[in-house]
């Protein structure tokens, strides 16, 4: 395959990573789950038993994907640094490797609000999924880090779209510690990788020989 054809691969899988991803967070766990209220999360869980399973759907295909961008960027990516490509996908290996274990709790969950066992349990689930989903979230962001990188050494893409990986990283792992600068990092996150999503979707790539590769690493 090309290394356009590789990029618009990777902006395809990442977009499905970011429409899954979304919906099962955002129209499904935030919709359903109430903060503080065991009870009321438990209710609505066994009211949405098909939207709650679809999530966790959604979750499957969007871990899936996410680790497939990672394979793709790699074979884009690794003959400009191979070390730097590599800890890319290492690191998103650990963080599909954490969300799939933890939608063992987002089930778990389901499993308690509808057959019969206390309320609180599936209340317990899903504070156990929270705190799961934010270590997912550490190597999420240890994924931007050796991703901007490379990116932004390759000469294939815009540098800047390096550097917004990069504060991308900052942000998802400095989000933990609920810092004031903390939205706006996430905030440029967001920002840089949708910007990255199009210019993938886009294929507009520099294609790079393996010589001049060497020069840009070089300089």
């Amino acid at each position: 395959m090309t290394q356009r054809g590789l990029a618009r691969t990777a902006g395809v899988l990442y977009l499905i990573v970011a429409v899954c991803g979304g919906h099962s967070q955002l129209f499904v766990r935030e919709k359903l789950v109430v903060h503080g209220d065991a009870a009321a999360t438990a209710a609505h869980i066994r009211e949405s038993a098909a939207l709650w399973r679809l999530g966790m759907i959604s979750d499957l295909v969007n871990i899936t994907c996410f680790l497939a961008v990672a394979l793709v960027l790699y074979a884009l990516l690794s003959p400009v640094s191979r070390w730097l490509a590599t800890s890319a996908l290492v690191c998103n290996a650990v963080s599909v490797a954490v969300m799939a274990a933890n939608l063992l709790n987002h089930y778990a969950a389901l499993v308690a609000a509808t057959r019969g066992f206390d309320d609180r349990l599936a209340g317990f689930y899903m504070d156990v999924f929270a705190q799961g989903y934010l270590i997912g979230q550490i190597f999420f962001g240890l994924w931007l880090l050796p991703l901007g990188l490379v990116v932004y050494r390759s000469g294939m893409m815009p540098r800047a779209l390096g550097v917004l990986a990069i504060i991308g990283s900052a942000g998802y792992v400095g989000d933990l510690l609920r810092t004031p600068a903390s939205p706006v990092l996430l905030a440029l996150a967001a920002i840089g990788e949708i910007s990255l999503v199009l210019w993938l979707l886009a294929g507009r790539i520099r294609t790079v020989t393996p010589a001049a590769t060497r020069a840009a690493v070089a300089a």
